[in-house]
């Protein structure tokens, strides 16, 4: 079993990012080579890369939320609302992206340790999952913000901002989505004894 938050990253959520996909290759085909048209295309796929990733991490930290207000304050749907202001509070991901600072932060207020568990239970992409969701990040700002110096920044990593690049961000935001479900569900467990999805 997975949670609904991957479910929706793997159908509602992917289709989204599959429409923008077709989008660039009925305007600029799918052959290899610069097309000048799909530069801003580029530039909207990565926007909503980044903001479905960002919408997946919301929901999961609210499915995992409910798990536990849930397994505490049974049958009482008053206090249960009462037991998640806080988790919602100061939220980093209703304020700022989903880079991984903000998702340790977030995660670790179910007293999780979200990137440690990552690395743990996958040591040799936890690490690689984290460095490119910080520069698919520093991406968004850049072109949000209208903002060259990070553009440039990530170009010079050697992600230009063309579709090879979001290809691989969106292979590694896909691993990351099912790597950070099955961390999640095996801490909920462990703490709570039971089987959270």
């Amino acid at each position: 079993m997975v949670s609904a938050a991957l479910t929706q990253w793997r159908t509602g959520r992917a289709a989204r990012l599959s429409n923008l996909l077709g989008a660039h290759v009925a305007v600029g085909g799918s052959q290899a080579g610069r097309r000048w048209a799909t530069e801003e295309l580029n530039h909207a796929i990565v926007l909503r890369l980044a903001s479905e990733f960002q919408g997946f991490c919301r929901d999961l930290h609210d499915e995992a939320v409910g798990v536990l207000v849930g397994a505490v304050a049974r049958n009482d749907p008053g206090l249960q609302r009462v037991l998640t202001v806080p988790y919602h509070a100061n939220r980093k991901l209703d304020r700022g992206n989903a880079e991984p600072g903000a998702l340790g932060i977030d995660f670790g207020l179910l007293g999780m340790t979200l990137w440690p568990d990552l690395k743990a239970g996958y040591p040799a992409k936890g690490p690689e999952w984290s460095r490119k969701l910080g520069l698919l990040n520093e991406a968004r700002n850049g072109i949000a913000h209208d903002d060259t110096s990070k553009i440039t920044k990530v170009q010079l990593a050697g992600w230009p901002l063309t579709m090879p690049s979001i290809k691989k961000w969106r292979s590694a935001l896909d691993g990351l989505a099912g790597g950070m479900d099955h961390v999640t569900c095996d801490y909920l467990r462990k703490l709570l004894k039971v089987t959270p999805w």
